[in-house]
């Protein structure tokens, strides 16, 4: 028999810091609930359809899943242009504690692309062990991530040969103090230089528990990039439980249209159920 779920929205926080979360709870045994942190920019609009089959996919499997808006982003409250690292580390220890107290005990975390490091970073300052950690298509380098977002707007300067930019110059006018806008997101130098600083590897710790590597590959039987192998292999090696799965799936984060096949929603999910 299928399991039902109750799916609400809740505005957690003191007023003007309010975080929206999406909640999805199974009304008949909840086994534990799940974070799911969201990728950056515009990469978290590309991803909500997916992450909406995941949390249905959870619920089946008997967990609750809350998605979390950090500061200034969605329909949480707060300006992009103030967000830093440190406040959306502080938002997601806020919604982990809410969670905790409201639903039942967190014990794992799905990140998606940056949200990887996120989830990492949460994880080590937590006083509870996580048992697993899924990281789907992570972000392992911060300033590779970067780069990429600036292209957005170098890529949008084109179109006008008097003011073409740069990756470099539009770096050097962070470096400057400026805050520069990215495809509608005001991006500042203090959230720019905490992106650039980041190492996902060095991040995960013992806390993030089982690690669940999962990157998409273009075709069935296609094998993951010799990056994620390697870095798999480091984790291992520190002896950490971690695994490198591939799912074959189109860039959903990334991707003109709409990407969200429930066969990676129920890999991502199945994850989850493995260390439960």
């Amino acid at each position: 028999m299928a399991i039902r779920a109750q799916t609400r929205v809740e505005m957690i926080g003191p007023e003007q810091s309010k975080l929206c979360c999406v909640l999805r709870v199974p009304q008949s045994g909840l086994k534990a609930c799940v974070l799911l942190l969201p990728p950056f920019g515009e990469e978290m609009n590309k991803s909500r359809r997916l992450l909406s089959l995941v949390a249905q996919s959870l619920a089946a499997r008997g967990f609750a899943s809350a998605l979390v808006d950090l500061h200034g982003t969605g329909d949480s409250d707060g300006e992009f242009a103030d967000a830093t690292w440190a406040r959306w580390l502080d938002d997601g220890s806020r919604v982990l504690a809410w969670c905790t107290a409201r639903i039942g005990p967190v014990t794992a975390m799905l990140g998606v692309r940056l949200g990887c490091a996120l989830a990492a970073g949460l994880a080590a300052r937590s006083t509870q062990p996580l048992q697993s950690s899924v990281y789907l298509q992570p972000v392992p380098d911060g300033s590779r991530m970067l780069d990429q977002f600036l292209r957005l707007r170098v890529a949008a300067s084109l179109m006008d040969a008097d003011s073409r930019e740069s990756v470099a110059g539009l770096r050097s006018q962070l470096a400057a103090g400026a805050t520069i806008e990215v495809a509608g997101y005001e991006l500042s130098p203090k959230l720019a230089d905490d992106i650039d600083q980041i190492r996902l590897p060095a991040i995960v710790d013992r806390g993030s528990g089982s690690i669940h590597w999962i990157e998409t590959v273009r075709e069935p039987g296609a094998s993951p990039s010799q990056a994620s192998v390697d870095t798999v292999a480091r984790l291992t090696a520190r002896g950490l439980n971690a695994e490198l799965i591939a799912v074959p799936c189109d860039p959903f984060w990334s991707s003109t249209e709409i990407v969200a096949p429930p066969a990676l929603a129920n890999a991502v999910a199945n994850c989850v159920g493995a260390a439960a």
